[in-house]
């Protein structure tokens, strides 16, 4: 009984980490979300539909010129994998080049996302702040703001 006490304590209470999630850049190189974002802390922009993603660049900009460590994720696992190599070149079109290292197609792991992510509404972007650990930090799910973006850069200069 002491040792599970023990294990128990070892836990941060409250911790909510980002569920394993599986994808590639649009570059083509595979990824294991929150393992390959480790180390660091990180922002992350959602989008769960085509309206969705639409949206992301107006988060993401702004902070790419203030230089946090963005990244931008979309889940198209719903959609048939015939269908995805399209969409991946559809987002590589409208991606700039540079960027297309940190924009992520994700291909498994979406159920397990919404639920952490509190998804209601597929057709607005959400926002994660990941500590270093992996554990979420900060979220939001809308159309950007500059007081959501202030909250986001005020809670990011708090996980540094």
């Amino acid at each position: 009984m002491k040792a599970l006490l023990v294990c128990l304590l070892a836990v941060p209470l409250g911790a909510n980490p980002l569920p394993r999630a599986e994808g590639e850049s649009l570059t083509g190189r595979k990824t294991l979300l929150p393992d390959a974002l480790r180390g660091q802390v990180s922002v992350i922009v959602w989008s769960f539909s085509r309206e969705a993603g639409g949206q992301v660049e107006r988060w993401v900009a702004p902070l790419v010129r203030e230089r946090v460590n963005v990244y931008s994720a979309a889940v198209i696992e719903a959609a048939p994998r015939l269908i995805r190599p399209m969409i991946r070149a559809g987002m590589r079109r409208a991606s700039p080049k540079p960027f297309q290292e940190r924009y992520l197609c994700i291909t498994r792991g979406g159920k397990s996302l919404r639920q952490a992510l509190e998804v209601r509404d597929d057709k607005l972007p959400h926002v994660t702040l990941l500590s270093a650990e992996g554990e979420i930090l900060w979220r939001h799910a809308g159309a950007y703001s500059d007081s959501a973006a202030s909250e986001l850069m005020r809670r990011l200069e708090q996980a540094r």
